[in-house]
């Protein structure tokens, strides 16, 4: 089950992309830096991949698919962080 806390660490990073993209900024990772990202989860301990099931990392319980676009979102272990364009 995914905590309180968790929701609102995964709730701030979307606040931060909404802002960014009404802004006109650039809100979404590119191409590359996403794949990076995606690799890094793919490999961590953290990571969890259940059939039919969105990717979820159990270190902050985000969906993996969706946290590694945005260029406001960091992995909690540290293993990447936010980007800027």
């Amino acid at each position: 089950m995914i905590s309180r806390e968790q929701t609102i660490n995964f709730l701030k990073t979307l606040k931060l992309t909404l802002r960014k993209w009404l802004r006109g900024e650039q809100a979404i990772a590119e191409y590359e830096d996403i794949k990076v990202r995606r690799d890094i989860c793919r490999s961590c301990e953290f990571f969890q991949q259940k059939r039919g099931l969105p990717h979820r990392c159990l270190s902050c319980g985000c969906n993996v698919e969706l946290k590694i676009m945005f260029i406001t979102a960091d992995c909690p272990e540290g293993k990447w962080g936010r980007l800027d364009y």
